[in-house]
């Protein structure tokens, strides 16, 4: 896949002395197929988009450190932020307008409970409770 494609992707904004980059890189890596090659990786790809070759060399090193704790070499890619687009209005804020929706009962509400049980002590009240 070329990488000047778009894909889908958030930008986040942190505040680092509530939660720092490495803690965001570990929970991307594990609220998705990061180690699986599946059919449908040619149109979702698993990546980290960066803005400089500090970040760039940063999150490469977190990744070689995090890789060590999954079962299969992980598939996310380091790779330049080159643009952004937003997506369609029907897909925004999918979990917080609809919960209920299979997706969403399929797919994150699961990934929010590993959250809260993994990451609690970082995250606080900060990952959405089921509505």
């Amino acid at each position: 896949m070329p990488y000047d494609s778009w894909s889908e992707a958030v930008i986040a904004t942190f505040e680092p002395s509530v939660i720092d980059m490495a803690a965001l890189v570990e929970i991307h890596l594990r609220t998705h197929a990061s180690t699986s090659a599946h059919k449908m990786r040619g149109k979702y790809r698993s990546a980290v988009y960066t803005f400089d070759e500090d970040q760039c060399a940063a999150i490469s090193a977190m990744l070689d450190v995090l890789g060590r704790e999954f079962p299969a070499p992980l598939v996310t890619r380091v790779l330049p932020f080159r643009g952004f687009r937003a997506s369609d209005v029907r897909f925004r804020d999918y979990y917080r307008t609809d919960p209920g929706r299979p997706f969403c009962r399929t797919y994150i509400d699961p990934k929010l409970v590993m959250l809260r049980e993994t990451f609690s002590e970082r995250l606080g009240d900060q990952v959405p409770q089921k509505v």
